[in-house]
């Protein structure tokens, strides 16, 4: 009887110290700020996508810790098993989405819209270290455009702005129920936070339309190509 319970107490030994071998499951990094760049890396969102476009919702998400402003860890526990992509970013403006002036970064690239970079691979009882994950400030093109009818609704303005400094070559402009007319006084450099105009559309005497209107505005920014269609509703 002796010797059955002594048998029992060693199972039971050698099966504690079989968990206590178990490794973790982790996914690490460090954010770095890029060099020449302003801003704070600590607490960004660190999210994981299954995605490469990053669409839809992460599967997980830490805060990166506080260390410098230009360099903050962060740590994944017990992610599962499988391939993700990496997006890190500080929402500087509040406004629940990855917009201008905040910081970004993805594992393996620059970020751009529907890009994250190269796969993350996490395995089971492993830790993986992505190593770092270069941040930057994201500039994001934006372009704000009114318009009204006067002189008796029979003619129509329309006032747009940039945030950013751009060439344009051409403004298109679709009037409901009207093929799309090219304003011939739009090309040229503008500059930013500047308002410019585009004025005295007619039909002739006639009052102007109502309804949606498309602006769309082709130019270059940072020697980057854009073409931007805004839908200014007038009543």
């Amino acid at each position: 009887m002796l010797k059955k319970i002594v048998l029992l107490a060693l199972v039971v030994v050698a099966v504690a110290f079989m968990g206590s071998c178990t490794k973790a499951t982790k996914l690490t990094g460090t954010l770095i700020l890029q060099t020449g760049q302003s801003g704070d890396v600590q607490n960004c969102r660190v999210q994981l996508f299954v995605s490469q476009d990053l669409t839809g919702n992460p599967v997980m998400e830490v805060p990166s810790k506080q260390n410098t402003t230009v360099n903050s860890p962060f740590e994944f526990d017990n992610p599962v098993e499988g391939y993700y992509y990496l997006l890190a970013w500080k929402d500087l403006n509040q406004d629940g989405v990855l917009s201008d002036k905040d910081i970004v970064g993805i594992h393996g690239g620059e970020y751009r819209p529907g890009y994250g970079g190269s796969q993350v691979t996490v395995k089971d009882g492993q830790t993986t270290d992505v190593g770092d994950i270069v941040m930057l400030i994201y500039k994001q093109l934006k372009i704000s455009a009114s318009g009204e009818r006067v002189n008796g609704a029979t003619q129509t303005n329309f006032t747009y702005s940039f945030n950013y400094d751009v060439t344009i070559t051409s403004l298109t402009i679709t009037f409901p129920g009207f093929t799309p007319v090219v304003d011939p006084d739009a090309p040229g450099a503008k500059t930013a936070g500047t308002s410019y105009h585009s004025e005295g559309w007619k039909t002739g005497g006639a009052q102007m339309p109502t309804g949606s209107h498309t602006l769309e505005f082709v130019g270059s920014w940072e020697g980057t190509a854009f073409d931007i269609i805004i839908t200014v509703v007038i009543g």
